[in-house]
């Protein structure tokens, strides 16, 4: 039996024209949510991220941004 999704009120999406690829977000990431898309830019799973906000507090040029859950979808 497969767990129903949760219901989250925000999701977190990186701005590519603002993310440096400095990988600080992958590192902080326990979820392994955050990989490279497309051999360039940074991107997250949103099945897979739980919302900790550990990334988005950890990025150093504010790349990652919180937007509303459907927004993300």
């Amino acid at each position: 039996m497969v767990p129903p999704k949760k219901n989250f009120k925000w999701s977190y999406l990186i701005e590519a024209s603002k993310c440096k690829n400095c990988a600080t977000c992958w590192l902080e990431c326990r979820d392994d949510a955050i990989y490279v898309e497309d051999n360039a830019n940074y991107a997250i799973d949103q099945d897979k991220c739980q919302r900790c906000a550990r990334c988005y507090n950890a990025c150093p040029v504010e790349a990652i941004q919180r937007v509303p859950f459907e927004a993300a979808s």
